[in-house]
Parts: structure tokens; sequence; C-alpha cells
């Protein structure tokens, strides 16, 4: 390919389609694979580009590569007057570089990949400051670093409480925010996809507060038929303090009836802090927040208990005799084991991989009006969805929408 000789590589593997990737070896023998639409639009070798050296250079910063702090070597410091600044870019092994550098006096800067956009003012920006940055590939703006530790709580594979605490504390001035989600057990697939949808939207609402996610709580393939077992939540509760910030994506993520989300509700009040729910936009432990949240609750626990056991009784039957047929959301494809215990949709691979690629392109092009990027996604040769022959605007917001995406 013309392209590739230009740069002085050869091709090992052409491709047999504009969805295929090349397999290319460059002037250095660094092998990869790339799409002939990304090397047209000028992508090529990741490991020949090394875009934060270039940025630091560009910026007139005294630097060293690859220079040792103790026993950990960190691929830039940044010398900034009598400080220095510690560049973090590995994931294996970030949290010691991280803990080694700040107990050597460095302030510490994180760097997830060196194809953010605006890179080069981030990093000035972050140089400028007095406190520890993340920058990551999720935004197109100077985030707080969050770096998660799991502690388990108890459970097997199907069923499990954890919680994600964030091992970088915020500001004294910054909200401390206790994130919740819950993923229910008969629904675990259906509702687990969105799991990374749920802990984005409230790390938006979270920077939107301009507050500091101290820990996620989350029940994976837990029933909220009651607050008895559901560990994350009672960890969650036992936790909070006087002018937290508890945000939940909805109503049905904390309780299944009114009775259990007005005692929730009292003894959130009582302990002096707040109860977000997202999909209504409302504070609910304020006068006007608790009258809209009974009248809410007692609305769906009528038309749950309704429907009830009409929908249970049908789904138990369809699912054993193997006819239950729901239509799989893109990135995940029928089970094909039908028995009773076994979630009816699994991931596709292969779609998830089309999923994170878009989630890149999104956080690049975060502004961009649906209709345009769905052209942009066109354009670089994403493979469409399910027998379709392009990417359209409607299928594309929905696609947004479900994976948490802005």
């Amino acid at each position: 390919m013309e392209l590739v000789k230009r740069r002085g590589g050869r091709v090992i593997r052409p491709a047999e389609d504009v969805f295929q990737e090349l397999e290319v070896e460059c002037s250095k023998g660094h092998k990869f694979h790339i799409l002939e639409n990304d090397l047209q639009l000028g992508e090529w070798c990741k490991e020949c580009q090394d875009p934060i050296g270039d940025h630091l250079q560009g910026l007139q910063l005294v630097f060293f590569r690859n220079e040792r702090i103790g026993d950990i070597t960190y691929p830039y410091l940044i010398k900034k007057g009598d400080s220095r600044v510690a560049v973090v870019t590995q994931i294996e092994g970030r949290m010691d570089a991280i803990k080694n550098a700040r107990e050597k006096g460095h302030q510490i800067l994180v760097i997830d990949d060196g194809g953010i956009p605006k890179l080069k003012e981030k990093i000035w920006r972050a140089v400028k400051g007095e406190e520890d940055i993340h920058l990551k590939i999720e935004g197109d703006r100077k985030e707080e670093s969050v770096e998660w530790r799991e502690e388990k709580l108890g459970g097997g594979d199907l069923e499990e409480s954890v919680v994600k605490r964030n091992l970088l504390e915020g500001g004294n001035w910054k909200k401390r925010v206790l994130g919740y989600i819950r993923v229910s057990t008969v629904m675990q697939v259906q509702d687990g996809f969105s799991l990374e949808a749920q802990e984005s939207k409230i790390v938006a609402k979270t920077e939107s507060l301009n507050g500091h996610l101290h820990a996620v709580y989350i029940d994976r393939g837990i029933s909220g038929g009651s607050i008895e077992g559901r560990k994350g939540l009672e960890k969650c509760l036992g936790e909070v303090t006087s002018g937290d910030w508890i945000i939940v994506n909805s109503v049905s993520r904390l309780a299944r009836n009114t009775k259990d989300l007005l005692e929730m509700t009292d003894l959130i009040t009582k302990k002096g802090a707040h109860l977000m729910i997202l999909d209504l936009d409302l504070d609910i432990t304020s006068p006007s927040g608790k009258l809209i949240l009974t009248l809410i609750g007692s609305q769906a626990q009528f038309e749950r208990e309704i429907t009830s056991e009409r929908v249970k009784g049908v789904m138990a039957h369809l699912k054993k005799t193997g006819t239950l047929r729901t239509k799989p959301p893109f990135g995940w494809k029928m089970n094909p084991d039908h028995s009773s215990d076994a979630p009816i949709h699994i991931r596709d691979e292969e779609e998830q991989l089309i999923i994170e690629r878009i989630r890149r392109l999104r956080s690049e092009y975060q502004e961009m009006p649906i209709t345009t990027f769905s052209h942009l996604i066109n354009s670089r040769g994403v493979p469409p969805p399910r027998k379709s022959k392009t990417w359209y605007h409607k299928s594309v917001s929905e696609l947004l929408k479900r994976e948490g995406m802005k």
C-alpha cells in the first residue's frame, strides 16, 4: 500500500475489506494493526510516537526521561522551580508509583493516553497548579484523579457486593460524594452492561456538584426487594456522614417499596446528608423532594404489584421452553444456554470492541452534534450495527445514551 511505503514501512498482511485492519511493520521493526481509513487520517505506529515528550519540549519545560525516584523509574520528571512533577503513564504498578513519588514530596501528573485532545494545554495547566492531576482520555478537560481500590463485601460469581474507594482525597472545599449502584439478579445481564454507564453518570453529576467521588458501593446480581442482603447499600448508609451526598441513578436502584424508600431518606436526613436521584434530577432529602418521592414511590409500587405476577409467570414459561427471544442490545447476543438460572443475554466481544472504539471517538469529539458524529463514525470505517449498511444518528444516539456517553 502506497501510504505505508511512503512512511518507510511494509504491509505484512493486507486487509480484505475496509472493515479489516492491515498488519503493518514500521521502519523501526514495530508491528501493529491499523485500519486503512485511520492511515489516511495520519495515524501510525504508536511506539514511534512520543507526544508527551514533544509537548514538554514545546512548552520549554525542563524535564528528564526515565528518571528514577527511589526504586521506581518514571517516564518523565518535570522540574518546576524547587519542586518536581513525576509523570505516571503506566497501568501496572501505578498506585505504587504514585505513593512512592508522593512520599518523596513530588507532585503527581497521571496521563492515561498521549492522544488526549489539547494535551499540551492540559499539561501546562497541570504543571502550573499545586495539586495532583489525572488527565484522562474520557474528557476534554482537566479532571480530578480517580484511583480505585476494590473491597469485597461478600458474594460469589453472580451475586457480589463491593466498594470501590478513591485512594486520592479531594480538597476540603469539595463536597464528598458516595455513589450507589445496584444490578438485579433476574435482569443481571441486561442491567449489567449499564454498570459502566451508571458509574459514568454518577461521575458526571459529581463534577457538576464540584464534588469528590469518595467511593462507589455496588450490589451486583442482588434483588432490590428488600434492604437485607444488600451489603453495598448497608455499607454506604453506615459510612455516610454530615454534609455527604449520596448519588443514585434511579429510585428503583435504591428501593422497591415506599416504606423502605422513606426510611432510607429519613436515615440520610438525620445524618445531615443529601440524597440525589439522577433520573429525577432532585435532592429528595429536601421537603419538596420528599413529597415528590412519596408520590413516585407509591405509584411505582402499585404498578409493580399489578404486573409482577403476570410478567413473572410469562417470563418463566418462555425461558423454560427456550422460546424467549428478546432482542439483545448492540454489544450483546442471545445466550445459547436456556437453563432457568442462565442470563438471557451474554456479551458479544466483537461488538464490545466496536463500542469501545466509539467511546474513544466520542471522548475526542464530545461537543459534536449526533448527526455529524454519526458521519464521523462512518468515515472512520467503524463497522455498522447488525444488518445495517451504515450508522444512523438514531442508533448512535441510543448507543451513547445506553452506554452513559454524552
